[in-house]
């Protein structure tokens, strides 16, 4: 662990159990002091619905970048490849269901990742990797190290089973227009050939005053409208794969699971706007998930 003596660190214990802790998803994403994105999005939706998490911290950051200062770092790239190292040793890859990757901060990271993922999902066939491909947005442009995106395509796409790009990435991602439906969906399908099973498309341009959010698998094409509501908070994207892998690891249709996805997180940009706080309330997501699962109607188009 670096230069420094931990020794102190290591002790017995006088009794525990031999069974190892279950686990269903290892998160490796950003982490935050104050608010939500990352696994300060995805982690409390999860849990709240029972699942248990190991979160892997990309980044150690007081808040969000929008905000007028900014502390912390991006965990350098040692440090982060050890955590991962860390979790093999426990044996966490072979217990859990799902893997999610989100921001890694910097292009280091996401070599250390994607070198890590190589090493151990040969052994771990029941483990789904869901990869959110963090990039930028149309607001905002791209607002990570451009070598990333070269290990989303290249390293990371051909190992995923999900990809849940916004409309931004995946045009990033193909070199091709997605902002609009059609486009969205000729995209998806080219991100197929690389790959992954599914590809949730989500923020894709609807009629004016709407966001359409599409599900492109192998033989099936989804589509989902609902309301674009006047916020504009980080995490959104975070929380709709959490709320997405919770419900496939407790056993609902993939088209069942996206419906509460996309219910929970606008009912949690309904709280947020209905609280008047400058943060994501995520807490709102899993009880509407749960209690709204088809508050819009889902549409198959293929």
């Amino acid at each position: 662990m670096n230069d420094v003596d931990h020794s102190h660190l290591v002790h017995g214990r006088r009794q525990r159990p031999d069974g190892p802790s279950p686990v269903d998803v290892i998160s490796v994403q950003s982490q935050l002091v104050y608010g939500h994105a990352g696994n300060s999005a995805a982690v409390p939706p999860l849990r709240a619905l029972g699942l248990r998490v190991a979160e892997i911290p990309t980044t150690l950051l007081s808040n969000a970048p929008f905000y007028a200062t900014l502390r912390g770092r991006v965990l350098p790239a040692d440090w982060f490849a050890e955590l991962l190292q860390g979790a093999s040793e426990r044996g966490l890859p072979q217990r859990a269901g799902a893997l999610v990757s989100g921001y890694f901060g910097s292009v280091a990271n996401g070599a250390a990742f994607a070198d890590w993922l190589d090493t151990v999902l040969p052994s771990c066939p029941g483990l789904r990797y869901c990869l959110d491909p963090v990039i930028g947005d149309t607001h905002t442009g791209p607002y990570v190290e451009p070598g990333l995106e070269r290990i989303f395509a290249e390293r990371l796409l051909p190992h995923a089973w999900l990809v849940t790009p916004n409309a931004f990435e995946l045009g990033r991602l193909t070199g091709m227009p997605a902002l609009q439906q059609d486009d969205a969906i000729a995209a998806s399908r080219v991100l197929l050939e690389r790959g992954p099973q599914w590809v949730i498309a989500h923020s894709v341009s609807g009629v004016p005053g709407e966001l359409v959010t599409l599900a492109i698998g192998r033989e099936e094409v989804w589509r989902w409208a609902s309301p674009h509501l006047p916020v504009d908070v980080a995490g959104t994207g975070d929380v709709l794969m959490s709320l997405l892998v919770a419900f496939l690891l407790k056993g609902h249709r993939f088209e069942d699971a996206v419906d509460r996805a996309i219910a929970g997180v606008h009912a949690a940009l309904e709280a947020t706007l209905a609280h008047g706080v400058e943060e994501f309330d995520v807490l709102a997501a899993a009880p509407a998930a749960l209690g709204t699962p088809h508050r819009f109607r889902a549409e198959r188009l293929a």
